[in-house]
Formats: C-alpha cells, sequence, structure tokens
C-alpha cells in the first residue's frame, strides 16, 4: 500500500476518528463555560488548552515512532487513549470546572481567567489531546509501510479533517441536543474505542508492520534544504495566522449571522471543510512545494483581501439570502453556511494546501517530520485565540486585525521571483483600501453611531435615533435596551423591589443600558450589585446618562452571572435576571436548574428571585421547558406582566424560599418615602390595584402550563439548541405567544394574598382590573394584526369591565382624537359607546363637545 491509493479501512477509520476529536473538543469547550464562564478569556482559553495538548502530542512521536510495536498496534492503542479519557471527563470536567470556579472566583482579572482557563483544561484533558496529537502521523506511517512517500499527507489530512466537520454538524445537529454534554462524550468516546479495535482487526488482516525507515530511506527526498529548513518555522507561522484568521472572522461574521449555537457551528464547519478540501487538492495543485511556496503565500494573503473586501456586505446579504432560501430552520442553517463560505472558503481552501505543502518539505529528510510539523503548527495556533482574539480585536479594530494578517503572509521565502516582488507590492497597496471602518455596523439613513467599541467576544453600539433617543446594540442583531423605552426598563428594576416588604441588598444580572439596574437607587437603604458579561457594554453605560444616573450604592462587575452567583458569599434580599435572549449562544444557561438552583443559595430568609423572560423572543414549547425547569428550584413561583403591550410582551416569574404573599396595607407600607413615591409615580405604580394587577398566574396554572416539558440543565441544555426554533418565521408577531397565554389565564388570584380584602370590595375591584386589562391587551393584539374595528371594541369593553383600568378608555380618546376631521360621524359613536360604558368618566362627553360632534 502506498502512494495515494489509501485503503478504504484505514481511511474509514481516520475519518471517524477526525470526526470524534471534532466532536470531543466542541463538548469540551461547552463543558467547561459551564464552570469557567462565557467570557472570551475564558472560552478562547480551552481552545489554547486543545492545541497545547495536540502540539504535545505531535511532539511526543519522535519517541513513540521508535517502540518496538506494529503501527496498527499504535494506533489502536492511541484511540484506546483518547476513547478511555474522554468518557471519564463526562464526569472529571464538571468537577475540575467547579474547582477551577472557585479557584477564580466571582470577578477574576483576564489575565488570571486567561491562564486558569488554559492551564486547568490542559491538565485535564492532556491524555486524550496528546494521543490525538499523534493519530495522524502514526496513521501515516501505517499507510506508508516503509515506502515514504510524501504524497499520503495532504489525503490523509484532508481525511482527517472532513471528519472533524461531520464532527461539528453531528455533535451540535443531533447528539448533544439529544443526549447531553455527558452522553456526547460517551458516544465520542465508545467511537474512538470502535476505531482502536478496527485498526487491531485491520491490522492483523494485512499484516501491518512498524516502520523505522532512517532519514533518507526509500521514498524519502531531501528536497531543497533550504525551503526544508524554512518549514518548521512557517508552520508555526500560519498556524497563527490561521487560527487568528477564524478568530476574526468569526468574530467579524458574528455581525451578520443569527448568533446562536448553530451560527459557531456554521463557521467552523466551514472553515473544516475548506482545509480538508485544499489538502484533498495538493497532490494535484501542488506537484512541487519547493517552487510553490511563495505563490501559496502570496495567493493566501490574496485572498484575505478578497473576503476581506466580501466580509463587509453579509450584514445585508443575510436578509436577502434569507429572503430566497426560505424561512424555514433548513434556510436558516443554510443561510449561514452559505455567508461563511462566501468568507471563510477561498482561504481555507489555500490554508489546507499550505499546511500539507509545508508538511511535505517538513518530512524530508525527516521520518518524524509530520509529528514535528503538526507540532509547531498548532503551537502555533494555540498562540492565536489569546494573541488576535484578547490582544489584536480590542486594541488595533477588526480593520487593522485583519491587515497584520494580511500582511503576515507577505513573508519573503527562498525561491521567489520577480513576478512574486510586483503581486507582493499589488497585495500591499490594495489591502490599505480594506473598507474603513470595518467593523460591520448597520447604519441606516437618520440614525448616528454615537460609540463602537470592538472587544475580544461582542462589538457594542450605542445607535442614537432621530429622535434623540439611544439604544445599546450588541454585534449588530440584539437590542439591550434603549432610552426611548426608559420607563418601561425601570420596571424591570422596581417591581421586584416592591414585591419584597424591606430589601436591604440587591443583585441584579445584566445590566445592559443600566437604566433598569439604577432604578434601584430610589429605595431608600438599598445597596445594590450589578453583573454584566460583556465589558463593552459595561464601558459605554455613560452614553445613557442621565437616564442611568445613581449614587455610590450601586455597584456594577463585568463577570460571568453563572459564575458570579455560584462563587459570591454574599446573599442577597431580591435577586434580578434581566431579559436574556434565548436564542442567543451561551444564554440558555442562564435558564438551567442548575443556576436557578445556585440562585436561590443566595437568597436571604424572605428573599424572592425574579426572572424576566421574552415572550416575544420565545415560542410556547421553550417558554414551558424554562417554566418547568423554574418551578423545580421555586415550586411556589408566580407570574406577572410587566407592562401592558403587544409589541414586546415580558413576563417575570417570581419564587423565593418560602410562598409569596400580600397583606392589606401592603403599597402603603411599601412606597411611604415620599422619594420613592416620586420615583414610582411616572410607571404607575404608586397604588396596589396597578401593581397586583399585573398578576397573571399562580403555581397551579404554571405547573399544568409546564406539564412534562424537559428540564434545562447544565448537562441536557434544551433552550441552547431548541430557542433558536424562535428565528424561524420572521412574519409571526411578538404577540402570538402572549395571545395564547392570554387565552389560558386563570380568573382570580390563585394565594396570593394572606386573607382576603374587603376594603371597598378590593378582591372584586382587582377580578374586574385584571378582565379588563386582558380585553385590552386583545384589543393591542388586533391592533397589530389590523383589526383596528375589533381593537377600538376591546378598548371600550375594557373601560366597561373596571372602573380602575383607565389605559382602555384613554385610548379610545386618542384614536378619537386622531381621526375627528376624517371621519367624524365614526369619531361620534366612538364617544357616545365610551360615554356609556363608563357615564361617571365626563372625558368622553367633554371631547364630543369640543369637538363639534
Amino acid at each position: 500500500m502506498s502512494g495515494t491509493h489509501v485503503s478504504r479501512g484505514w481511511a474509514g477509520l481516520l475519518l471517524l476518528s477526525g470526526l470524534s476529536g471534532l466532536g470531543l473538543q466542541g463538548v469540551w469547550t461547552r463543558a467547561f463555560a459551564v464552570g469557567l464562564g462565557h467570557e472570551s478569556p475564558a472560552m478562547l482559553g480551552v481552545v489554547t488548552a486543545v492545541f497545547g495538548g495536540l502540539a504535545a502530542g505531535a511532539c511526543a512521536w519522535a519517541w513513540i515512532r521508535r517502540l518496538p510495536f506494529q503501527a496498527s498496534t499504535v494506533c489502536a492503542a492511541l484511540e484506546a487513549v483518547i476513547g478511555i479519557w474522554s468518557i471519564t471527563t463526562a464526569w472529571t470536567v464538571p468537577i475540575a470546572g467547579g474547582w477551577l470556579m472557585r479557584w477564580m472566583g466571582p470577578t477574576p482579572s483576564g489575565v488570571v481567567q486567561a491562564f486558569v482557563s488554559s492551564v486547568g483544561p490542559l491538565a485535564v484533558l492532556l491524555p486524550a489531546t496528546m494521543a490525538m496529537g499523534v493519530t495522524l502521523p502514526a496513521v501515516e506511517r501505517l499507510i506508508s509501510e516503509g515506502d515514504r512517500n510524501d504524497r499520503n499527507v495532504g489525503p490523509l489530512y484532508a481525511l482527517n479533517t472532513l471528519g472533524a466537520v461531520l464532527g461539528v454538524i453531528v455533535s451540535v445537529g443531533w447528539l448533544q441536543p439529544w443526549l447531553g454534554l455527558k452522553g456526547t462524550l460517551c458516544a465520542f468516546g465508545a467511537l474512538n474505542l470502535l476505531c482502536a479495535a478496527g485498526f487491531l482487526l485491520l491490522g492483523r488482516q494485512n499484516g501491518a508492520k512498524a516502520e523505522h525507515a532512517p532519514a533518507g530511506a526509500s521514498g524519502v527526498r531531501t528536497g531543497n534544504v533550504a525551503a526544508n529548513r524554512w518549514s518548521l518555522p512557517l508552520l508555526a507561522w500560519t498556524g497563527f495566522l490561521g487560527i487568528g484568521f477564524e478568530v476574526l472572522a468569526t468574530r467579524l461574521l458574528g455581525q451578520a449571522l443569527e448568533g446562536t449555537v448553530f451560527s459557531h457551528a456554521a463557521v467552523l464547519g466551514v472553515f473544516l471543510g475548506g482545509t480538508a478540501l485544499g489538502g484533498a487538492l495538493r497532490n494535484r495543485w501542488v506537484r512541487d512545494p519547493d517552487r510553490a511556496l511563495p505563490t501559496l503565500l502570496l495567493g493566501q494573503a490574496a485572498s484575505l483581501v478578497v473576503s476581506g473586501f466580501v466580509v463587509v456586505w453579509m450584514p445585508a446579504w443575510h436578509p436577502a439570502i434569507r429572503a430566497i432560501l426560505g424561512d424555514s430552520k433548513t434556510s436558516m442553517l443554510a443561510t449561514e453556511w452559505v455567508l461563511a463560505a462566501a468568507v471563510v472558503g477561498a482561504p481555507t481552501v489555500l490554508m489546507g494546501l499550505l499546511f500539507s505543502s509545508l508538511a511535505t518539505l517538513a518530512m524530508r529528510g525527516r521520518p518524524d517530520g509530520l509529528g514535528w510539523a503538526l507540532a509547531f503548527n498548532t503551537v502555533g495556533s494555540a498562540l492565536a485565540p489569546a494573541v488576535v482574539g484578547l490582544g489584536m480585536i480590542p486594541w488595533l479594530g477588526s480593520r487593522w486585525s485583519w491587515i497584520g494578517l494580511v500582511a503576515g503572509y507577505l513573508v519573503p521565502v527562498p525561491g521567489w521571483r520577480r513576478v512574486h516582488g510586483v503581486a507582493f507590492v499589488g497585495i500591499a497597496v490594495v489591502v490599505l483600501w480594506l473598507p474603513r471602518p470595518m467593523d460591520l455596523q448597520l447604519r441606516s439613513t437618520g440614525t448616528r453611531l454615537v460609540e463602537v467599541r470592538e472587544g475580544a467576544g461582542d462589538t457594542v453600539a450605542v445607535v442614537e435615533q432621530p429622535g434623540g433617543n439611544r439604544a445599546l446594540r450588541v454585534n449588530n442583531r440584539f437590542t439591550m435596551g434603549g432610552t426611548a423605552s426608559t420607563n418601561a426598563e425601570r420596571r424591570h428594576g422596581h417591581l421586584p423591589l416592591l414585591w419584597h416588604p424591606a430589601p436591604r441588598r440587591a443583585l441584579f444580572l445584566g445590566v445592559g443600558t443600566g437604566i433598569s439596574f439604577t432604578a434601584m437607587d430610589a429605595h431608600p437603604g438599598l445597596k445594590a450589585e450589578g453583573v454584566e458579561l460583556v465589558p463593552e457594554v459595561a464601558a459605554v453605560l455613560d452614553a445613557f446618562l442621565p437616564h442611568n444616573a445613581h449614587s455610590t450604592d450601586l455597584t456594577v462587575h463585568v463577570a460571568d452571572a453563572r459564575r458570579h452567583v455560584r462563587t459570591t458569599s454574599a446573599t442577597y434580599d431580591v435577586i434580578v435576571a434581566d431579559l436574556f435572549h434565548p436564542a442567543r449562544d451561551g444564554a440558555g444557561g442562564l435558564y438551567t436548574r442548575e443556576h436557578f438552583a445556585a440562585v436561590r443559595a443566595r437568597l436571604s430568609n424572605g428573599g424572592l428571585f425574579c426572572q424576566w423572560l421574552p415572550l416575544f423572543q420565545l415560542d410556547e414549547p421553550t417558554l414551558r421547558v424554562i417554566v418547568r425547569t423554574y418551578l423545580e428550584v421555586f415550586p411556589e413561583a408566580q407570574a406577572f406582566l410587566l407592562r401592558y403591550t403587544a409589541d414586546t410582551p415580558v413576563l417575570g416569574l417570581v419564587g423565593g424560599r418560602g410562598p409569596l404573599r400580600f397583606d392589606q396595607g401592603w403599597m402603603d407600607r411599601r412606597i411611604a418615602d415620599p422619594g420613592l413615591r416620586d420615583a414610582l409615580k411616572p410607571l404607575v405604580l404608586t397604588e396596589d390595584i396597578p401593581v397586583f394587577g399585573l398578576w397573571f398566574a399562580g403555581p397551579a396554572w404554571l405547573s399544568g402550563f409546564a406539564g412534562n416539558a424537559a428540564l434545562n440543565t447544565d448537562d441536557h441544555p434544551v433552550v441552547l439548541f431548541q430557542a433558536p426554533q424562535t428565528l424561524v418565521g420572521r412574519a409571526t408577531p411578538g404577540h402570538a405567544l402572549l395571545e395564547r397565554l392570554l387565552a389560558r389565564s386563570p380568573a382570580v388570584p390563585e394565594g396570593v394574598f394572606t386573607a382576603p380584602r374587603d376594603e371597598a370590595g378590593w378582591n372584586v375591584r382587582l377580578t374586574q382590573y385584571r378582565r379588563a386589562r386582558d380585553a385590552y391587551l386583545f384589543g393591542l393584539i388586533a391592533e397589530a394584526s389590523g383589526q383596528r374595528d375589533a381593537a377600538l371594541d376591546r378598548y371600550i369593553d375594557s373601560a366597561r369591565l373596571s372602573a380602575d383600568f383607565t389605559t382602555g378608555y384613554a385610548q379610545v380618546l386618542a384614536r378619537a382624537a386622531q381621526s375627528s376631521k376624517t371621519d367624524p360621524d365614526r369619531v361620534r359613536r366612538l364617544l357616545d359607546r365610551l360615554t356609556e360604558a363608563r357615564p361617571e368618566r365626563g372625558v368622553a362627553a367633554d371631547l364630543k363637545q369640543r369637538l363639534g360632534l
């Protein structure tokens, strides 16, 4: 067996080994994030740890190849080590993640976090990752069987990397959602054990023997000595540049793609697929690596320049391609693969060609050359996440980071000719014309970008609208609040505090614009802490002054909310979790049973936890999962509406260490402070009927609604994989889920109050208020659906049902004033109906008289 004629058996095993290897790396990264956090230093640190283990294993090949065993036995042993160790990591990684989390504490510095997140996983995963690093050179020796033909490198590398592509698809698309993290690790480990058995079986059938050919043996060419000498340093350098490009391209594509777990999988899958194709084409396209090396390097630089001009169009292309492909889940995923291919496709094909060519040069004259080639390449790759992700992008910005990577490939090597010099100058000139800026932020007519900050993991923009209001936008897609909805945002902070009798310490998870968090400043004697994951979000808080002005009693920590809750020693009377977009990669971890249990452990006696849920970003199956998971930890939870809107409805789950109960005079006691009362007046939160009228459902109804939905856990992150479904069907209005919930909501509160209230028929008034509220919400839904007449009927019904609920009455008055000149007869009838519905309120009659109707 020689040349490129690789036996189908060995090829299949190498493919499966690559599938398992990449699948394992993805699960390890996600499993460690549970403890280490989702900050960029933590996520990139785990990637560095994996590359470090691969490099160590590749270095060990020089020693392993001398062992007196058949090559097939060595391959089988490596696969067995990977399989056994991977299965053990299903239990060791969570334990190690907990230790490392406690070592780092709630708010570690970036340096400490990067160090712990690299060294810890490196130690835990080292046996498996080292064995992975040896696999390719071991199989190459097995295939060669004494004929050191360097034309095997490209096809073998292509097979192994193609398996990695399949590993991404199988892991994210099937195994993790079905089996969970532990089950997926065990499944991949079992696959490696099957590969071990396959190597032993095929080895016996083929009689494969270990190869100990000395340098310069049959089939090993020495080639260009200078090029050979350059090959190992260039492998390290191009490994650094290649992974650096992946980090940068992933960051920029994050401004165009949906930002889900499938988005990252698409970029990674295309990246690996391109390199696999390049390796497969090496023997056909690169006959002589010595002479082709300058052309490959210049071609690589040129491809990055072209991709730099292409990537800036991705935010505009995304909706256009979605419109062409349709709005199914398949088309959504296909759009992301197409966009990723447009940016990284050509460069990665050239990377595959370049790596396999340099590896071929490194093998000439060295029996262990492929091992050293992989070692140098993965060492460079290990450095790239920290240098590019944590250094170049935040400090230089995307444009100069991209230019830096292009410049990195313009490395003069032996064999350059005049034509190469001309190409060098051309590329160097053109790259300076890359679009400025290159942050990919959408710029629409009438809006102004007040501030844009590019960080290691996210790009944050403060956008000013034509009316002067400002909004916080993350990665072009996620709006994290703004000044236009200041009153609504302040409710996020005030309401949970009002539901506690006397809060003295509060924790707010997800600071965003700071408007919700700083609303807490109005509560006397309260000390509050806020936790924000994205450093750039915390850095632009001043752009939202004076709406988020606050005293020194409020502190903001830049940290992972999960880790902060699990490692802090403080206890809190109230913990508030603000709106987290469930479909965003990583956000699903904030809805797990383990996180809710950690929050409960941080509550003081009588403390409560409010989890706000964006109904306009959820579908019913995902909401049922979250509700059931919440009830597992807070079985006596109550649900409240945030405010009355059909466009962006929000539901709050409120639970604590005991049942939530209110008594007569609650609101009078809670807002006795004049300053607090003044802050609550614009929000209509000074009277108990409007406040308690927000109550939506109790534990019995919530339990029935959740039914037998799956639990969202750290091991089975159901929301992570299920929530992206909400991005399918763009025509689905934000009020769709609210409408279904209203149709099934309970008629009366379930045990919220400690005793019946008889003050002026208070219970009757509250029931009437809630019925009027529901009628008004149905009216908003009808109006949003284009049913204007039905909406007005609902608004009038709401006025008739409750004297306390005045919002529907005011809505009809506003519509009447708007249409008085265009349709006076219709307006007269509306005002007559409104007067009939609420005769004691003379505003409708007065308006009719003023309008001359």
